[in-house]
């Protein structure tokens, strides 16, 4: 069963998924492996929040790409206050979905981590975010914008590891087109 229809199901049962403990609980219910439940945790916070995320218009959205997608050989870019500034080289994703986010009105920050995200969040105060990440940081970041009030929507990394890491290029450009 994929993510998503796991996810659909236990929706459509009214199951508590509401917190990672009870999300555990609802999978072992309807026969699931809970292997996947960090996954499975991600889409579900996405699912919660997307009704109110579509919402909020591009010009009022962030998004959040983490640092570790730059190719560790080639990158030039430079670190400030705000992230890495990408300098279009195409030697990772990192530019085609920067580019996308910006066509489409977006603050666009290049992070190294949850405690950059937090400063600029307070800093420039959007009103919706976009990460992407992998599972450990989506679900801090998650957790942090609930208690904000801020809506969100992750990507997972498609492949993760702190270095040269990637991500559904095709998947984050859908999210950020997300509206209502």
């Amino acid at each position: 069963m994929h993510v998503e229809e796991v996810v659909n199901r236990m929706i459509s049962l009214g199951l508590d998924v509401g917190t990672k403990d009870a999300l555990r609980s609802a999978l072992k219910f309807i026969g699931y492996d809970t292997r996947a439940l960090d996954s499975i945790y991600v889409e579900v916070r996405n699912r919660l929040s997307l009704r109110t995320f579509s919402k909020i218009p591009y010009n009022q959205r962030a998004l959040f790409i983490s640092h570790c997608m730059k190719s560790s050989k080639t990158c030039k870019a430079e670190i400030t206050s705000t992230g890495l500034q990408c300098l279009d080289c195409g030697d990772c994703d990192i530019t085609a979905i920067k580019n996308q986010a910006i066509d489409l009105g977006y603050q666009v920050y290049i992070v190294p981590g949850g405690s950059l995200v937090f400063k600029v969040i307070k800093q420039y105060k959007p009103h919706a975010v976009v990460g992407i990440a992998c599972l450990f940081e989506l679900e801090e970041a998650f957790e942090k914008l609930s208690m904000a009030n801020i809506p969100y929507q992750g990507v997972q990394l498609s492949k993760d590891g702190c270095v040269d890491t990637c991500v559904d290029v095709h998947k984050a450009i859908q999210v950020l087109n997300i509206l209502d």
